[in-house]
């Protein structure tokens, strides 16, 4: 049991800690202390001396630090503690001002006791942060970067089916054309060597490149959802089940049902990360196009007049736990499989018999 719990409120510059002391129970916040750091080494070796003094005899493994989930400003914070041996628990934003009702004003000093407070009611609920392999972190890296130079191309190509009518009529307009041709060209070699350099770190790392290898095994599954399904879930290690990932891709549908006035069919949510989706549609729709695994699927609940985004959703959900039990059992997809699975389980059955 903790006797101390830390909110951390960290912004670019510096991060904002505040300290209770928990051994109270939840009879009462006492708070012990708050001091600014700053956002580097030298503020956080800092501030574990700060932590390691407010209780005569506390050790540091006495103490909880809690802190938001804010993008890059806090990665170095948590792998920080985390080399230190220490606990910290990273929890979404969104979680967290969720859970603890109307507030009215905003600033990093009660932001940074609203975390503590936090941390020290969920205690139980606490996910300690293991800073992510470090292949697996210039995966997420190589995929964004890609990301964007897709929105990039896809930008100018826009701009110049703009152009294309009247750029015959200008120089200037026609330059651009122009530039704009040579732009993407240079767009789609960088895509194809970011693309190349994801599959050489890959090799790298044997077990990446085996999960990576049985994903690409499905049918309309291609290299960017397969390095996308292991660099968000750290080599599914961070989401352990089927139904958290298909809840973090936002693909799982969720049903609204209170008393006898509200009662909404199930949907999906809009939290979730728009472009990890978008990736998941185009292979449920490749598979489909492409007369794959679920085109039957597709055919019968087309035929039953569906819609077809409910059909499409439910093809992305069942490409996920697909994929999850892939990589749990660590086989490639085969046709027919669960058939082949049960004749091969009958065999084993029938040479130890």
């Amino acid at each position: 049991m903790k006797k101390i719990v830390i909110g951390i409120d960290i912004s670019k510059e510096k991060i904002d800690a505040t300290a209770i002391d928990v051994r109270s129970g939840q009879l009462g916040v006492v708070k012990l202390d708050y001091q600014v750091f700053e956002n580097k080494p030298m503020g956080y070796r800092r501030m574990l001396v700060w932590a390691r003094n407010l209780i005569d005899g506390a050790r540091l493994e006495d103490v909880l630090f809690c802190c938001e989930t804010t993008g890059g400003y806090d990665r170095r914070l948590c792998d920080y503690i985390y080399a230190k041996g220490q606990s910290i628990w990273r929890e979404s934003a969104l979680q967290i001002k969720r859970s603890m009702g109307v507030r009215k004003g905003k600033d990093d000093k009660a932001d940074s006791l609203m975390i503590a407070e936090y941390a020290m009611r969920h205690m139980d609920k606490a996910v300690i942060y293991e800073s992510p392999n470090e292949t697996v972190q210039e995966l997420k890296a190589l995929l964004l970067y890609r990301h964007k130079l897709i929105q990039e191309r896809t930008e100018k190509k826009v701009r110049m089916a703009q152009l294309g009518a009247t750029a015959a009529k200008s120089k200037s307009l026609s330059f651009i054309l122009r530039d704009a041709r040579k732009s993407i060209k240079s767009i789609d070699k960088s895509i194809q060597e970011c693309e190349q350099q994801i599959i050489e770190l890959l090799k790298t790392n044997e077990t990446l490149k085996k999960n990576y290898d049985h994903i690409v095994s499905v049918n309309g599954i291609g290299i960017v959802n397969a390095t996308a399904f292991i660099a968000y879930s750290n080599n599914f290690k961070s989401i352990t089940t089927a139904n958290k990932l298909a809840s973090y891709w936002g693909v799982a549908s969720f049903r609204e049902k209170s008393g006898t006035s509200v009662d909404k069919k199930a949907c999906v949510s809009c939290y979730s990360c728009s472009h990890l989706k978008s990736y998941l549609t185009q292979a449920a729709e490749c598979t489909v196009r492409n007369h794959g695994i679920y085109y039957n699927y597709f055919l019968r609940m087309k035929a039953q007049g569906k819609p077809y985004r409910v059909i499409i959703n439910n093809v992305r959900n069942k490409i996920i736990h697909l994929v999850f039990s892939l990589v749990t059992n660590d086989t490639d997809y085969e046709k027919d499989h669960e058939f082949l699975r049960t004749q091969r389980k009958i065999s084993r059955t029938f040479e130890m018999n």
